[in-house]
């Protein structure tokens, strides 16, 4: 069975543009982020003593926002699970993402969801051909990435503690599955030695190389990706549009290197931020309360959607 490939990391570092370059490849398609693998999986009401319930899965599955992305009629999608069942719900995963590559007119898949550097030993268990490409990129000029964006970090302080936290799990699952199936890529590496990063994942992800995957900036519109956010995708690898060394302030810098500084020196990143003043210290103190109370509240909220509180039924 060829490996089913995962593109996994902090979101703005890089796994849209090797999303791009996988699915340049002829045989390879990787839809937009799914996000309904792990839950769907999850949920008690789609897999029953581990046989999935076709008319469950697709119901969630056809209201889920990452379904339009898939390009696959339900229709089709029924027809095919129904054929082949009972299923398991790895088998019904790789059904639906078949689907997709055919549609494509391609014979191999994979998925970028870099949530899923949070799932991956569970991705893995379930999916035993599975290979995980990690990619990781200097969180300071993530930040500044996640900052241009509406969906991005409320201030520094949870930027830097999001970003440390999804690459050391990510790492550490990596530790545990070793290194046929995790491979780290980093992105400043994908803009400096394009041609031989790409040729390495490749070669890891089971692909032969074709020059199309150098040129996925010709096929941009077609990758069903905002513009407004990756609009870069347009241009051939261009190094400096980032660089945390002129475009953060003094403050930004050493509160991110203070909360994050050791996995950047891990990766092997110099550190550039002076000693911390007094009202440095005074702001981070401040910021990180306010962090720790917004996330007090996103538990309290997914707590009562899990239980039904607050929210409307659904039949």
């Amino acid at each position: 069975m060829d490996p089913f490939v995962f593109v996994v990391g902090k979101g703005r570092s890089g796994t849209t543009l090797v999303r791009a370059m996988l699915t340049s490849h002829p045989d390879m398609a990787i839809p937009p982020e799914t996000h309904f693998i792990v839950p769907l999986g999850k949920d008690p009401d789609v897999v029953r003593s581990q046989i999935v319930d076709v008319d469950a899965f697709l119901s969630r599955l056809s209201a889920h926002p990452g379904w339009p992305g898939m390009h696959v009629k339900e229709a089709t999608a029924e027809s095919v699970l129904r054929a082949n069942g009972p299923l398991d719900y790895p088998d019904a995963i790789r059904s639906v993402f078949r689907l997709h590559a055919e549609e494509q007119g391609k014979t191999r898949f994979g998925d970028k969801t870099p949530g899923h550097v949070l799932h991956m030993e569970t991705l893995a268990s379930w999916f035993p051909e599975s290979v995980f490409i990690h990619v990781i990129r200097d969180g300071r000029n993530v930040l500044l990435s996640n900052l241009e964006t509406s969906f991005g970090p409320a201030d520094v302080v949870e930027g830097a503690t999001v970003w440390k936290r999804l690459v050391r799990t990510g790492r550490l699952a990596g530790q545990v599955l070793g290194r046929e199936r995790y491979c780290e890529v980093r992105y400043e590496d994908l803009l400096e030695n394009t041609e031989a990063e790409v040729r390495r994942l490749s070669a890891f992800a089971g692909l032969q190389f074709t020059e199309s995957m150098l040129r996925y900036f010709e096929r941009a519109d077609q990758l069903g990706v905002g513009a407004t956010h990756h609009g870069n995708l347009r241009l051939p690898p261009t190094k400096g549009l980032r660089d945390w060394r002129d475009q953060m302030n003094s403050r930004q810098l050493a509160v991110f290197e203070s909360l994050a500084g050791d996995v950047l020196e891990e990766l092997g990143y110099e550190l550039g931020a002076p000693r911390m003043r007094a009202r440095d210290k005074a702001y981070l103190g401040a910021t990180w309360l306010s962090f720790q109370g917004r996330r007090m509240k996103w538990h309290v909220r997914r707590g009562a959607q899990r239980v039904g509180v607050g929210t409307r039924p659904t039949g």
